[in-house]
């Protein structure tokens, strides 16, 4: 029997219910959608422009015929979007976007927004992770507040012992390394983590690998499988909404959505009309907690589609499909 994703009770506990339920789900979500809405077009100059004609939303669909937010807003002034003083932000991530000239992205992360990661970090690592693992991060991000450091924390609070590698450039030390810390969970860049496990031919099992940051083709997954005889997870986020966004579970039929923190939307990438569960399309998204830098309805330009049929895991959280295109460069630093 396929074990239920933790999100569900994580997610059941932030709407305040013992067992969740969809209505009650949604209910919460068009909640935090209003707050979302009243509170930037209080605090950000930005949404204060861009809302100014909006009327109280009073369904998800209101609330979906609302302008978009753009890669490109954000370049031309991030500043526009901050919601607190500059005294109250945490982290600063400068962040470059592919196939423009315009000026890079700057995201502003509070201690609050920080804490909102670590906790989901806490969550769904223990999709696959327990008490006592011992994890190597193949990721960017080392410095502090960065995504290395933030997962740390949440795997600290698992009681998972873990050890910070960074990006690999030499291959034959990311091998010297897993072999000395030896790990039996691994989170890596999945091409990266395809050509460690290629040159370990040699007899070396892991528990899990969690893939994230990049486009995840079904090969590398099955030869990642093959070589260190693990199961492997994936996740789906971005810097721009908090770095944690979406996670497979043990059933590995899609990305269970952090929908207690986001909310997502799929649109037609030409037209912007919101598609039905099934159909391929743009990933929009909401942040309904963070406090520094809010986003709302936000293209990513990455290409996915909501599955429609429940999960075999048994959760009613919403998935992913298989990410189809990362339009825009994800920076973790």
């Amino acid at each position: 029997m396929r074990l239920i994703t933790p999100l569900e009770k994580w997610i059941s506990s932030k709407i305040g219910m013992p067992v969740i339920n969809l209505d009650a789900l949604r209910e919460y979500q068009l909640r935090k959608l209003k707050e979302c809405v009243d509170y930037t077009k209080m605090h950000s100059r930005f949404y204060r422009e861009l809302l100014s004609g909006s009327c109280d939303i009073s369904s998800l669909a209101e609330f979906e015929k609302l302008p978009f937010t753009t890669p490109d807003d954000i370049s031309r002034d991030p500043h526009k979007f901050l919601c607190v003083p500059l005294d109250d932000v945490m982290r600063i991530v400068t962040l470059s976007t592919s196939g423009t000239s315009g000026k890079s992205k700057r995201v502003f992360s509070t201690e609050k927004d920080q804490e909102l990661t670590i906790d989901f970090f806490h969550h769904g690592m223990s999709t696959f992770t327990s008490a006592g693992d011992r994890v190597l991060i193949f990721m960017p991000g080392r410095s502090p507040g960065g995504v290395c450091d933030l997962l740390t924390v949440g795997l600290g609070r698992l009681g998972a012992v873990s050890q910070i590698y960074g990006v690999v450039s030499d291959y034959t030390d990311a091998k010297r390394v897993l072999l000395e810390f030896c790990p039996n969970v691994v989170v890596g860049i999945p091409s990266q983590m395809y050509k460690l496990a290629s040159e370990m031919r040699e007899s070396y099992e892991l528990k899990s690998v969690l893939l994230a940051s990049d486009y995840i083709s079904p090969d590398c997954v099955s030869m990642i499988e093959d070589v260190w005889n693990c199961e492997v997870f994936m996740h789906y986020g971005m810097t721009e909404t908090g770095l944690g966004g979406a996670v497979s579970c043990s059933a590995h039929a899609g990305y269970h959505m952090r929908e207690g923190d986001l909310y997502y939307e799929i649109v037609d990438p030409v037209t912007g009309k919101n598609l039905p569960y099934g159909e391929y399309g743009e990933i929009v998204v909401t942040t309904l907690n963070r406090y520094g830098m809010p986003l709302i309805r936000y293209r990513t330009g990455d290409i996915s589609r909501i599955l429609a049929e429940p999960c075999p895991c048994g959760s009613v959280i919403r998935r992913f499909d298989q990410i189809a295109n990362r339009g825009i460069e994800k920076c973790l630093s």
